[in-house]
């Protein structure tokens, strides 16, 4: 494979709008001048030789795809690769695969959540995203699977590495390595393609997207592990490895949402096509013990028991707990907040209020209705001490409740200060930064409402972790999350409480303590990530490893050897060409090749095999760890 250099034309870039480039050029060079714009292309990865573990994320979003560092898959996955950093699990390379957050100029926006800030250093050299197309409908997403749109963001991220600079074409002889060769997965990218898969145009004709078959073979890569958090689309991603390819990973899952009658509103649910993707995991993860026993009443309803037996020996509880640099500041005894009203003889005087958070998402299944119309109006008629933080309220999406505008409730109880997500890394960090230090120093009480479905709440373990007590509906999912707190059963008991809780700053303290010492004692990442790290290593090791004397293993082991006196290293590529086809499925090699002693595979975005003596890898594992 060759490399054309094409000639750019640096006048003719697009400019942005209210920039002037030439002053940015004159002060910063024309070089620092691009990079204000597009950050520089990290290469990830140390090339430190390991036992490495490969794993495909397959991701569940359901939230805004060009606002994806608010959705909660997001969120899950950036604490879980976090803490088990933390711990050193660095022989773990995570391949994300994620939306394609925006088209600006016919390229995409790239998705920066996991690179370092300027400065800083790279938290995750391990992990490497790729973006796909994706709906934006949370429904549709459920049953779509885009293989053509999976091979170009593959093919795109090895061979171009989103930079246009580069036009690549396949050599006629593609043994001949003294041009160039590509160890990735695409064997070629066509600049103009003549296979057009498939089309969509907007109303202004122009195209919006469009699938090519892109060249590629997924056997130059090793996957060990899939970890799908979107047990709806599990079986078209294991056909699509295993049937046109000869990967067979096992799977390991987190089902974030079950479409269970309580809860679907919706004509055509996927709990079948859901409870279906489970049966074919080794472990499926969902958030609390009373979520999977919903899941397993349900399924009875539809299944035999061999596979609702299935279902109950996969299903797992997972707590989500919080990241411990997010428990440091304790708790604040004296919260408040400083308003400003109308004094006795007329002048303004500074009032301080009590602040009460609901910190949820103001849906039906949060029961939002009921907490303003039931708790927060009753509440205000009894006292007028006291304001309600709602975070995630968007006015434009509710009009009005109770015949009363949120205009007119903001002018009584209503907090007029709320946490929006943002369009950048560095602006929604500021704004996590700001919604947890308001939580931390001005908020006295939280409230967990009723919810139709058992799942967790983040947004309780939220104010926990910053030291503030919530009142929790009496329900099984909340007593799991903390048996420590109040817990209540109807409006009228809420309301009360809530009044206690304002009253008595002793009370609120000391069950602040409480509740927050839970957090600290039983859901920090630092001691839950150990669950997930033994979990993979538990599924990893499901496979059966292939016998060290046989006839390909050995085929294998001579070609790694013989690669390695020639380039230093062997990649799949140069392992499996001309020798391995789709019939003979590589995961039990793959496992062997990592359990044998002499052999390990770089810490990189493609595998690439390393041969050594047992004596020189104990050597270069002491030297590792001096440094």
């Amino acid at each position: 494979m060759k490399i054309i250099n094409k000639s750019i034309n640096k006048s003719s870039r697009p400019e942005e709008t209210g920039v002037n480039r030439d002053v940015l050029r004159s002060i910063f060079g024309e070089e620092q001048e691009l990079n204000l714009f597009k950050p520089p292309t990290l290469e990830r990865g140390t090339g430190d030789p390991m036992k490495m573990t490969r794993i495909l994320v397959w991701p569940n979003v359901t939230f805004n795809i060009n606002e994806l560092e608010n959705d909660s898959f997001i969120q899950t996955i950036y604490k879980m690769i976090k803490g088990l950093n933390a711990k050193g699990r660095f022989d773990l390379w995570w391949e994300i695969v994620l939306p394609l957050t925006d088209v600006k100029d016919g390229k995409k926006q790239p998705f920066w959540l996991f690179n370092p800030q300027p400065g800083e250093e790279d938290q995750f050299p391990n992990v490497e995203i790729i973006q796909v197309k994706w709906p934006s409908s949370t429904i549709t997403t459920r049953g779509h699977f885009d293989k053509f749109s999976l091979n170009t963001a593959f093919v795109n991220k090895d061979n171009r590495n989103d930079d246009d600079d580069y036009h690549y074409e396949s050599q006629d002889d593609p043994e001949d390595d003294n041009l160039y060769e590509s160890h990735n997965i695409g064997t070629s990218v066509k600049r103009i393609r003549s296979t057009t898969i498939g089309k969509t145009k907007d109303e202004g004709f122009k195209t919006a997207w469009q699938y090519y078959e892109d060249e590629v073979n997924w056997n130059f890569k090793d996957i060990d592990l899939i970890f799908s958090h979107l047990p709806d689309t599990t079986w078209n991603l294991m056909s699509y490895l295993g049937n046109e390819w000869h990967h067979i990973p096992p799977v390991l899952g987190y089902s974030h949402w079950f479409d269970v009658k309580e809860v679907c509103n919706w004509n055509y649910p996927n709990f079948i096509r859901q409870c279906e993707g489970i049966t074919l995991m080794k472990k499926c993860y969902v958030n609390t013990e009373s979520q999977k026993q919903l899941v397993l009443k349900e399924a009875r309803e539809i299944f035999r028991d061999k596979v609702v037996n299935k279902l109950d020996e996969k299903i797992v509880p997972f707590h989500l707990p919080v990241l411990d640099e997010y428990i440091e500041d304790g708790v604040n005894e004296n919260p408040n907040i400083s308003s400003y009203g109308e004094g006795q003889d007329g002048e303004i005087v500074e009032q301080n209020k009590k602040l009460i958070v609901f910190n949820h998402r103001t849906k039906i299944y949060k029961d939002f209705k009921n907490f303003i119309l039931h708790v927060c109006d009753p509440l205000w008629e009894k006292r007028k001490d006291f304001r309600v933080w709602i975070p995630l309220l968007d006015v434009s999406t509710i009009k009005e409740l109770g015949g009363k505008t949120w205009t007119q409730r903001k002018e009584e109880y209503l907090d007029d200060l709320d946490f929006k997500g943002s369009t950048t890394s560095q602006d929604e960090d500021k704004a996590k930064e700001m919604y947890l230090r308001r939580l931390h120093e001005e908020c006295t009480v939280g409230f967990a409402p009723k919810q139709t479905y058992e799942g967790w709440s983040v947004a309780t373990t939220d104010g926990m972790m910053k030291g503030v007590p919530y009142i929790m509906w009496d329900s099984d999912c909340y007593r799991e999350l903390n048996p420590n707190a109040d817990f209540v059963s109807s409006y009228e008991e809420t309301v009360d409480m809530l009044g206690k809780y304002l009253d008595d700053l002793d009370y609120r303290n000391k069950n602040a303590h409480i509740q927050y010492n839970h957090i600290k004692d039983n859901l920090l990442w630092s001691t839950k990530s150990k669950q997930l790290s033994d979990d993979i290593n538990e599924v990893v090791e499901s496979v059966k490893p292939a016998n060290q004397h046989l006839d390909g293993m050995q085929k294998l082991i001579e070609r790694i050897k013989e690669q390695q006196e020639i380039h230093g290293e062997c990649s799949k590529k140069r392992l499996i060409r001309q020798f391995w086809g789709n019939g003979i499925k590589f995961a039990p090699y793959r496992r062997a090749l990592m359990e044998h002693p002499n052999i390990r595979d770089k810490r990189s975005r493609i595998s690439t095999y390393v041969w050594d003596t047992v004596e020189n890898w104990k050597k270069y594992d002491e030297k590792n760890k001096k440094k």
